[in-house]
């Protein structure tokens, strides 16, 4: 995978698989390692103005599958078969968060990563996932 062509597209549009999260701003974007920057907004939390749910999976899945697609040589987004989300700490409208992905494991069909989102003014971790994906075969 092409690093700053990944970084380019992280910051043009900051869509996959039709899924949009709006203002992820990349912080670091290596092979095998994405970061990005995001504010929760009223586009992403719950009645109690905190980072919904459903909102902080959907930021495991998308900025792993980033990650992922760095480490993989066909750069091969996958199909998520596995997705753990455990729920920390709030963090309030407003709060600027970082998700840090790491692929743990990569290989012919199977990829495994991790996502921390933490706080960025405290640092605080706030939620903690990890995923897999199958790849599919390689492209002939």
């Amino acid at each position: 995978m092409d690093v700053d062509k990944m970084r380019a597209g992280l910051s043009e549009r900051s869509e996959h698989d039709g899924w949009h999260v709006p203002g992820l701003e990349p912080v670091t974007v290596e092979p095998g390692r994405v970061v990005v920057r995001v504010e929760v907004s009223d586009a992403l939390v719950n009645v109690a103005q905190t980072l919904h749910g459903g909102a902080a999976a959907t930021l495991v899945d998308v900025v792993g599958t980033f990650a992922i697609m760095t480490a993989d040589r066909h750069s091969r987004p996958g199909v998520s078969t596995d997705l753990n989300v455990t729920w920390l700490a709030p963090a309030p409208l407003g709060e600027f968060v970082l998700v840090d992905a790491t692929v743990l494991k990569t290989g012919r069909s199977m990829a495994f990563v991790t996502a921390d989102i933490r706080r960025e003014s405290d640092g605080v971790l706030s939620v903690q996932g990890r995923m897999t994906k199958a790849l599919g075969p390689p492209p002939s």
